[in-house]
């Protein structure tokens, strides 16, 4: 099988994608990643899909708990602080993953960081999983491709 060179960013937003209506396959000859609305699956999509079944590998989202502990690891590793403590506190109340998004609204650089670590931390669940579905790929970060 040839090694993939894989932009991160769209298997990033597949493994994060939690819209029942939507599946995000894998394409073990291209590398690509396709997506099919569920509902509305377009006839040329189904038949591809059904011809070569196990040319596609279907992209389960990540549990939302995976996002929550990323963003928590992030705070986990910034210097007791104003924006430390409001994003902490942003995670301990309701529907944390707006909250936290807002508080970074106010901290440009602090977002910035964020940004790189979600990235990075993405990176390591998409490449571990597929080392487990035999596929040899490069994942080539947001900021690379600019």
């Amino acid at each position: 099988m040839t090694p993939w060179t894989i932009r991160a960013d769209e298997l990033i937003m597949a493994f994060e994608d939690q819209f029942p209506e939507m599946q995000h396959f894998f394409d073990r000859q291209t590398g690509e990643v396709l997506t099919v609305f569920s509902e509305e699956m377009y006839e040329e999509d189904a038949e591809r899909l059904e011809a070569e079944p196990d040319r596609y590998l279907l992209i389960e989202p990540v549990e939302s708990w995976v996002g929550f502990d990323i963003m928590n690891d992030f705070v986990e590793t910034l210097p007791e602080s104003k924006i430390q403590g409001e994003l902490d506190r942003a995670l301990r109340k309701d529907h944390p993953f707006r909250r936290f998004k807002d508080v970074l609204l106010n901290y440009p650089s602090v977002q910035d960081d964020w940004f790189r670590f979600h990235e990075q931390a993405f990176i390591k669940i998409i490449q571990e999983w597929l080392k487990d579905h035999g596929v040899e790929a490069t994942l080539v970060p947001c900021q690379a491709q600019t």
